[in-house]
């Protein structure tokens, strides 16, 4: 990382001397480098005051994604399921997609039937499990509720790593013991794209950033805190692994507080994963040329794509629900099998025994229901483990793998 690179004026941060250790192998031992060079220290974030010329022309567009965000909370109260639907079990497919594009982003890469058969089938593949990692981590830290805290956000990264294989060496739940720089592997500490601060720096910016996001400067629109509060996060880098996914994590779990949404419906990896280098960039810019307007501008832009796309989805899910209740028309199955259609919504995945745990009837029952469902194209048969088949809700995952 140069230091002629950053050019912001005022600075956006602090260039500080850094080392960074490499462990190589040579003829069979460990052998430990140490390379010397420059790592970034972000300044505390903008008050309204100096931000607000930065916003200034791009307010026409904040208004615009607030209220598509409004009409998206709301689509979910405006539905036509019937009284006993409970809309919210749509929410897991959208969950499914923006766990698999958050970790795409990554290059973690899995199918939604991959990541619902996760736990059910014990699957080797890490990539399955990291994905079912992150729609955990996303209903735990909506689970948790109240103010966000720095343990909180531990917590999170904690669960984002249970389970993975060499989970121990990225230190779960614990802020970075190491410099760490992003970029190549193959090139240098000194050539590396970005470095962020030292560990020694990382537990007081993070007080700091907690404190910004649990409290936004007085007159700063949510939306606009939110994404000076995501560039901050990364600029930081506080873990050692999972910094983005969290960060894209952190970005739902701020708007939902009731303000702006009730429930963590906006994701944002949709539209990042189709325009991933410019999001690399415009986050590097900011703290290279201090590039707000940019950043700002392309967050929105995330914003508006992504609940647009997301009342399409909403729409299209409630078709498909509709489409398979029309698929029945004897109505002497009763309530208990019409259930079943909302329970694939929330478990995409599922076996005769996983159905008759839910009904109150017997096992043969549970059978003849899932042979229904197959036999009217609402579930096709997957794999089998041991007596165990389990069957996957096809149209669902087609949804939940789009990118």
């Amino acid at each position: 990382m140069h230091p002629g690179n950053f050019k912001a004026d005022p600075p956006m941060g602090e260039l500080i001397h850094a080392s960074f250790d490499w462990v190589r192998f040579v003829d069979g031992r460990q052998q430990t480098e140490t390379e010397d060079g420059w790592a970034f220290v972000p300044a505390p974030l903008p008050s309204f005051e100096s931000i607000l010329p930065v916003i200034g022309a791009l307010m026409a567009k904040h208004e615009r994604a607030v209220a598509l965000l409004g009409r998206l909370d709301g689509s979910f109260q405006d539905h036509p399921g019937g009284l006993n639907f409970n809309p919210w079990v749509l929410y897991r497919p959208l969950r499914l997609r923006e766990a698999r594009l958050s970790s795409k982003i990554e290059d973690t890469i899995a199918s939604a039937s991959e990541i619902e058969s996760a736990a059910l089938l014990n699957l080797q593949r890490s990539e399955p499990l990291e994905v079912r990692n992150y729609m955990t981590a996303i209903d735990r830290g909506v689970g948790l509720g109240g103010a966000l805290t720095e343990s909180r956000i531990r917590e999170l990264h904690a669960t984002l790593l249970d389970g993975i294989d060499g989970a121990e060496r990225k230190y779960p739940g614990q802020y970075r013991p190491k410099q760490v720089m992003i970029g190549n592997d193959r090139v240098t500490f000194a050539a590396s794209r970005y470095v962020p601060p030292p560990p020694s720096e990382v537990a007081g910016l993070m007080r700091d950033l907690v404190e910004f996001m649990r409290e936004p400067p007085a007159g700063m629109p949510t939306l606009i805190a939110a994404a000076l509060a995501h560039y901050q996060f990364e600029a930081i880098h506080p873990f050692a692994d999972g910094n983005g996914r969290l960060g894209r994590m952190l970005i739902t779990l701020s708007l939902c507080d009731g303000t702006i949404l009730s429930k963590p419906l906006i994701y944002p990896s949709g539209y990042i994963n189709e325009h991933k280098q410019e999001y690399y960039e415009l986050l590097l810019r900011v703290s290279t040329h201090g590039d707000w307007a940019a950043w700002i501008d392309y967050f929105l832009s995330a914003v508006i794509s992504e609940a647009q796309g997301t009342m399409d989805r909403i729409r299209r899910l409630l078709a498909l629900r509709q489409d398979y209740i029309n698929r029945f028309e004897d109505k002497s199955l009763g309530m208990a099998f019409y259930s079943q259609i909302d329970y694939l919504f929330e478990q995409s995945v599922v076996s005769v025994n996983m159905i008759h745990d839910r009904i109150d009837g017997t096992k043969q029952t549970a059978r003849n229901y899932v042979d229904l469902l197959v036999e009217r194209g609402v579930l096709a048969k997957g794999v089998q483990r041991g007596a165990e088949v389990y069957y996957f809700a096809p149209d669902i995952h087609r949804v939940a793998d789009e990118d």
